[in-house]
């Protein structure tokens, strides 16, 4: 039986492959803070960049994790809970276990021809119940996917507050299924997939951050019903990163003399501490922005960092420009961090290792402007009037539906704009 230590390790290693962002021995600060940006957004749960870098085995750390990180990295990995894992685990492991062991039958001189005969006998029967097994498996599945109407099933969900957190509870009529399998995925994403009683008819879950989700009703392996789900944020919303809820600050603490910006007084007030691991600030604003489309826009905003001590001393910066089943991550920090940044823009994925990111590396203790302009899908990105970065994305156009701001330790935004290539305004704010 495999102990914890071990199951972390095979749950890890099938996050990574289907990160498919290669080994971890290669990851750096950025890929794990991407990580966890993934994990908040489907999972509704936030795991922090140390508690990633324990887990991984990045910084060393004698205890284990707590059962909420365990739940969770299940959840990220595909199942409902650790538990669930384990026994997955465990029940393959006892399959192999029973598997009988091979034996060898000693060479009998002038004795082959029987021997050889009986082996092709035998490979011969085995494809021939492989081929029968396989015909009956496609003539089933066939006949399943074929026997599923999806005009039989319904599917809504229904936010039960007005921002964050929040419950989401989703109705459903999968009575048609029958001896299917019923699934509902949280997200685009299947490892967010949670099986639910094919008779039953609502299943709830809880968000502690805002976003954009594409909620699916799966009956076997096929998708019946799907529809998107926005969990706003009423604004502004700021939160501190923390396990497993965040500490979130009113916009009266946080908004003030023509900026937003969260004191480190004040978050030591609130027991939070910044070092030796220093925690993640978010500036949220999820919503409705007009239609605006992430293939042509505008956007600009006017930050920086407010902390440098000790491990914040790369001052990272992560803007998130949310849209409908994909986002732009754009980093800053000081330029002696960039080797660690990586840019994300619809799909497309830029690392420092392999591009020149040195653009976005600048003094962020002095006010930082940053402006990103995309004219169909032609992307380009300028940092303190220079440009840092351009290229183009093949994914679809979506909507954007809002921004966010990760800071390591804490920071200020004093502008923040979205406008159309016409120059006409969606969203506008100084604070």
């Amino acid at each position: 039986m495999m102990d914890t230590n071990d199951l972390l390790r095979r749950c890890c290693a099938l996050i990574e492959q289907q990160l498919g962002w290669g080994g971890s021995d290669d990851w750096q600060q950025q890929d794990f803070e991407a990580l966890s940006d993934r994990i908040a957004a489907e999972t509704g749960v936030v795991l922090s960049v140390s508690t990633l870098k324990r887990v991984w085995g990045k910084v060393k750390y004698g205890n284990l994790p707590s059962t909420t990180t365990l739940n969770t990295l299940a959840r990220f990995a595909g199942y409902a809970q650790w538990r669930d894992f384990r026994q997955q685990q465990a029940a393959s492991l006892n399959a192999a276990g029973k598997q009988p062991p091979a034996t060898t039958t000693p060479a009998i001189p002038g004795k082959t021809a029987g021997p050889r005969w009986r082996r092709a006998w035998y490979i011969a029967a085995a494809l021939l119940v492989l081929l029968l097994t396989a015909g009956w498996a496609y003539l089933r599945t066939t006949k399943d996917a074929a026997a599923v109407d999806a005009r039989r099933f319904r599917f809504s969900s229904e936010p039960l507050a007005g921002g964050i957190p929040n419950s989401v509870v989703f109705h459903y009529d999968a009575a048609a299924a029958g001896s299917d399998s019923v699934f509902i995925q949280q997200s685009w994403d299947p490892r967010r997939r949670f099986r639910v009683p094919a008779n039953g008819h609502t299943y709830t879950s809880m968000y502690y951050y805002p976003g954009f989700f594409r909620a699916r009703l799966i009956v076997g392996d096929r998708i019946v019903k799907e529809h998107d789900l926005l969990i706003p944020s009423n604004g502004w919303l700021t939160a501190v990163e923390q396990e497993p809820v965040p500490v979130y600050f009113s916009r009266g603490e946080t908004i003030h003399d023509g900026m937003l910006y969260l004191p480190p007084a004040l978050m030591e007030s609130r027991n939070i501490r910044l070092q030796p691991q220093t925690p993640v600030t978010r500036y949220h604003h999820i919503g409705d922005f007009k239609g605006l489309m992430n293939d042509n826009f505008i956007f600009e905003t006017e930050l920086r960092s407010a902390y440098s001590q000790g491990s914040a001393v790369c001052q990272r910066v992560t803007l998130v420009l949310h849209c409908a089943g994909s986002a732009f991550m754009i980093p800053l920090g000081i330029p002696g961090c960039v080797a660690e940044m990586g840019l994300f823009v619809a799909g497309t994925e830029v690392t420092a290792r392999h591009a020149d990111l040195s653009g976005f590396g600048c003094n962020m203790n002095e006010w930082v402007q940053l402006r990103c302009e995309a004219r169909n899908k032609q992307v380009q990105i300028w940092v303190n009037g220079k440009k840092a970065w351009s290229g183009a994305f093949t994914a679809n156009a979506s909507r954007i539906v809002g921004i966010s701001y990760r800071f390591e330790g804490t920071g200020a935004v004093n502008a923040v704009k979205f406008a159309r290539l016409d120059g006409s305004t969606v969203l506008e704010d100084t604070f």
